[in-house]
């Protein structure tokens, strides 16, 4: 049942644009809450145990009450005088909170090591699809009906209307997703974790298809014609790389070396893709406003570059979906933190953010707790997740939400795994000093 579910899940999340485009009989809006109503019935089936909550609060301890003064406010804001529909607060209320329950939901399905090794070949899986599916649409014509993006208002929209790459004329590729940003959300933090979750494998069948599956993932990385996706998704896998102990260990070098022969590899044989992200940082203008982004994660920054009303203008205002629902504002900012700033004014923002902080600092927690119980690649996959915390969209971009915090459901379940093993140990040697994790459980 536990590897049924989490393959429904990891479909639901990753081959939503294949729905949206040829299942059209369906309302979009289905593909969309489809993983949602999926975890849900998780929570259902693996509703988390209290060792899972006692180990979760553990690793988030000090921002539980930020965390909960967040959702409060989230939640009054619904109310704020300028929001224009309820429906619309509550689909931004979602937008909030909802994946935060996921990774308790996930490590309860995956608290057995085989299910765990399932899942990892379920994922494995899927990557390969996404990777091979995003190389035939950029070796296709950008007006290609591979390259087919959406139908919209019943027309169909292809990557030659709305994406393409000026210098190379190819296509931005989004693959099995719905938009770009979903397929580079997917090459950013899925290889990480692969590479994480292969290195922890303990038969050699699976630790090939995890490593397979990251040199796939990666070298399709370039396609989606996206800088911060380049630079945050090779960022990350030397993170990975180094956290594991990669660059010290004969294993770890033969891995490098056949990363290194995979970017040759992807490089020959579409010398666009590379050309393409190139030409792009070669827009010092956009350049420059990617990077003022970025910084725009330190409140001061934020609070010093964006505009924003002083109670903000209501929770979901700033959701891509709200010229649907009818609902416009005269604020209309694309940065993730400028967002938080305009729908919470600054007090509001402040609590997401260190709610958002609680997570970052939860998971190189849990990397204090893996190395040295000797899961390397579990703790490589905490450090790089939570060094890319602040940095990815994880309220207004549903993909890297879901992604984001699937990785975090594996990160738990190992640490969990650690915990009962240190119980047992304890168990066995009462009169042995006791771990610190013994006292979650």
């Amino acid at each position: 049942m536990q590897t049924a579910w989490f393959a429904a899940l990891v479909s639901a999340i990753c081959l939503e644009g294949l729905g949206r485009r040829y299942l059209t009989f369906i309302p979009a809006g289905a593909f969309y809450f489809l993983k949602d109503a999926i975890l849900l019935i998780g929570y259902i089936l693996f509703r988390p145990p209290q060792q899972v909550t006692r180990v979760v609060r553990y690793l988030y301890r000090g921002f539980g009450v930020v965390l909960g003064l967040g959702m409060f406010w989230t939640v009054a804001n619904m109310f704020n005088p300028s929001q224009r529909s309820l429906a619309l607060g509550l689909l931004g209320l979602r937008s909030y909170w909802l994946w935060w329950f996921a990774p308790p939901v996930i490590a309860s399905a995956l608290a057995d090591h085989r299910a765990r090794q399932r899942a990892l070949y379920v994922l494995v899986t899927i990557a390969v699809v996404v990777a091979i599916l995003a190389a035939v649409q950029f070796a296709s014509p950008a007006d290609s009906s591979i390259n087919m993006y959406a139908v919209w208002n019943g027309e169909e929209v292809y990557a030659a209307d709305t994406a393409t790459i000026q210098s190379t004329g190819r296509a931005r590729v989004a693959s099995t997703f719905a938009f770009v940003t979903g397929f580079t959300d997917f090459t950013v933090l899925v290889p990480a974790l692969l590479l994480s979750l292969g290195l922890d494998s303990k038969t050699r069948r699976a630790r090939t298809a995890a490593l397979a599956g990251t040199f796939i993932t990666a070298a399709v990385l370039p396609m989606s014609g996206s800088r911060s996706a380049l630079v945050e998704g090779a960022g990350v896998l030397l993170i990975a790389m180094w956290s594991a102990g990669l660059f010290f260990t004969r294993v770890g070098r033969r891995i490098l070396l056949a990363s290194i022969a995979t970017a040759a590899i992807a490089t020959a044989a579409f010398p666009d893709a590379v050309l393409g992200v190139r030409s792009r940082f070669e827009d010092t203008d956009e350049t420059t406003s990617r990077f003022t982004e970025l910084a725009s994660v330190l409140p001061p920054i934020a609070l010093s570059v964006f505009e924003y009303p002083a109670i903000g203008v209501g929770t979901g205002m700033e959701q891509n979906a709200r010229v649907s629902f009818g609902a416009e504002t005269a604020w209309d900012v694309e940065s993730e933190n400028g967002r938080y700033l305009v729908e919470l004014g600054p007090g509001g923002y402040l609590l997401v953010w260190f709610g958002k902080l609680g997570i970052m600092v939860a998971l190189f927690r849990a990397y204090k707790i893996l190395k040295p119980a000797g899961r390397r690649g579990s703790a490589a996959a905490a450090l790089a997740f939570g060094g890319l915390t602040m940095f990815g969209n994880l309220t207004y971009d549903h993909n890297w939400q879901a992604l984001f915090f699937l990785g975090c459901g594996f990160v738990l379940a190992e640490v969990i795994s650690v915990v009962q093993a240190s119980a047992a140990a304890v168990a066995e040697q009462p009169m042995a000093k006791q771990p610190v994790l013994a006292s979650t459980g």
